[in-house]
């Protein structure tokens, strides 16, 4: 593994410039012929192993094969929040229409941010397969027997993440393992890959370390967390709760201090981080091209603000930043949140007055979530309102804040000053979804009470954490807060409600606790209450988002159209292999 100084923090997992040579253009260690087919004969070392190994991370950061998509890394937010109602698509109304046919689900088997998606997750496959059948190919005198079980339980993990992405995305699709040596990959989809997924991370389980020297390796319990994962998307859920308790019982993981700490790359790799896919900039060759890319388009148009300002996409929609109210007591506001907006300076002049509701009780996770008029952007300057939106009449008055650092951290974390290319790891599963999981669990097969219990927990970090504030250390320090921030937990009345009542709060904790991180839409999908939650939301929305009159939600829109031009790839004795889903 080839290991770089990150910032001065240790980064694994970031490809080595030798690791590309390999697999794209070296002539000298590459057989040209046939093309896109790899030469297993060259790779007799375990350090070219490793190094082929190394090549299946890189795709973590939404690159391979020349291909460097928008929508094509881990964090999803064009496909998890943009449609479940987190997010507009931002920026103008004609800007990257194809993202604006994903709001509107009307996006045809054409669409190329869907097909980037496609193209990165079997091009990694091919890249985990890759690692198998040079294995088994070849005599590694160097590479002992612990390694060798190594390389392959990590080569299925990523092999796994990488189909389970697919399964989420299209639902019917084909499983790739390393005995396919179609190069079209012309292999049916008309199977349920479940049982191939559980079967790669139940090995990953079984033969990763508990530990890894290098941060950003898959370990026991990440495996775990994701075939429990895997589980739950199956309704499986006395055999996640097992995996679940492991992992909690097992002690290796805290939730950080504060809310803020997952999203501040000073804490990348915190007591939080169950699998974070990592990133570098400024060093051993590392230029934006191996920075966080996942918000790169998602920055504020900030024009008095060059090192911030970005093309203004991912803007958090009114119904999100609705749904942070709460009651006196600081619970959500689950049925009626939507009745009353929370002061927003919609159709505002940057010039004209406008005073932030400090009245009303709000989470202090939203103003970590959300920028919006009158707070503090991080450190960068309180939010001018309608200056940094590129077009309120299309997306809103909002900006996402997850994926910025501070302006304080540009010389460190950011490649050439520019924040939109930061070293800010992306959180892939966080011990809070381990805990939220857990509760879900709980409340269907055995103890609700518990469920209360891991449910609180992350309610009591967001209330004990940082909050916002207007000091002159601003958006940290200890002057006047920036809203009314009110938050607590659930008390003893929990246990006497019905499921329905309790999977409601744990459902919407859910949001409050990952909005922008690219989950919602897949979790409205498993729940099977996508179809009533998107058109109830559209109903609320359409009045300040006018592209969204006339948007209708089906079950057809569960899952994407596979890609067409991977259909016509799959032509075998004039009939296509790969079968379309249904209504595309």
């Amino acid at each position: 593994m080839k290991i770089f100084k990150k910032s001065g923090k240790m980064a694994a997992i970031t490809i080595a410039v030798a690791t590309l040579c390999l697999l794209n253009s070296c002539s000298d260690m590459l057989d040209k012929n046939p093309l896109g087919k790899l030469d297993e004969s060259v790779f007799t070392t375990k350090d070219a192993i490793n190094k082929l190994l190394i090549s299946c991370y890189s795709p973590l950061n939404g690159y391979i094969n020349g291909v460097w998509g928008i929508s094509s890394g881990p964090d999803n937010c064009f496909f998890g929040d943009l449609c479940s109602g987190n997010i507009h698509k931002g920026s103008t109304t004609g800007d990257l229409g194809e993202l604006l046919q994903l709001e509107q689900f009307s996006a045809t088997s054409e669409n190329d941010r869907v097909r980037e998606k496609w193209v990165l997750v079997y091009g990694a496959i091919e890249r985990c397969n890759d690692v198998l059948r040079t294995l088994d190919a070849n005599e590694i005198s160097d590479l002992s027997e612990a390694d060798r079980i190594q390389v392959i339980a990590e080569a299925r993990f990523l092999r796994a993440y990488y189909h389970f992405e697919a399964k989420k995305f299209w639902n019917m699709v084909p499983y790739i393992d390393e005995t396919v040596e179609d190069p079209q990959r012309r292999v049916s989809n008309d199977w349920n890959i479940w049982p191939d997924i559980e079967a790669d991370f139940a090995y990953a389980v079984e033969k990763l370390p508990a530990s890894q020297n290098e941060p950003g390796r898959p370990t026991q319990s990440a495996a775990q967390a994701f075939l429990a994962k895997a589980y739950l998307f199956q309704q499986k859920y006395a055999p996640a709760k097992e995996l679940l308790d492991e992992i909690i019982a097992s002690g290796k993981y805290e939730l950080t201090p504060n809310f803020y700490d997952n999203f501040n790359p000073e804490k990348n790799n915190n007591t939080e981080a169950v699998w974070q896919n990592q990133v570098a900039v400024n060093v051993a060759g590392a230029g934006y091209d191996r920075s966080q890319r996942g918000g790169d388009l998602s920055f504020p148009n900030a024009p008095d603000q060059p090192n911030l300002s970005g093309a203004g996409f991912n803007q958090p929609t009114f119904d999100l930043v609705n749904a942070y109210q709460t009651d006196p007591d600081g619970l959500p506001l689950i049925d009626s949140y939507f009745e009353s907006d929370f002061k927003n300076d919609m159709g505002i002049e940057s010039t004209e007055e406008f005073i932030p509701d400090q009245v009303t009780p709000v989470d202090p996770r939203l103003d970590w979530t959300v920028g919006r008029r009158g707070v503090p952007y991080h450190d960068w300057a309180v939010h001018p309102g309608k200056d940094w939106i590129r077009d309120q009449i299309s997306a809103g008055p909002y900006n996402q804040k997850k994926y910025v650092i501070q302006k304080s951290q540009l010389e460190k974390y950011s490649y050439d000053n520019t924040a939109k290319f930061n070293a800010l790891n992306f959180n892939i599963i966080r011990y809070a979804a381990v805990l939220l999981w857990a509760a879900e669990c709980e409340i269907e097969i055995r103890d609700p009470e518990k469920a209360r219990e891991y449910v609180n927990r992350v309610r009591a970090r967001a209330r004990d954490g940082i909050y916002v504030r207007l000091s002159e250390e601003a958006p940290f320090g200890n002057g006047e807060t920036a809203a009314n921030y009110k938050v607590d937990v659930y008390n003893e009345s929990w246990g006497g409600k019905d499921k329905e009542w309790l999977r409601k709060r744990v459902r919407f904790e859910h949001r409050l606790e990952f909005a922008d991180e690219g989950h919602y839409f897949f979790d409205l999908v498993r729940w099977d209450i996508a179809e009533e939650y998107i058109n109830a939301y559209i109903a609320r929305e359409k009045k300040y988002i006018r592209y969204l009159e006339g948007v209708v939600f089906t079950e057809n829109d569960r899952y994407f159209a596979i890609p067409l031009i991977e259909i016509d790839r799959s032509y075998k004795d004039g009939v296509p292999i790969l079968k379309q889903n249904p209504g595309y």
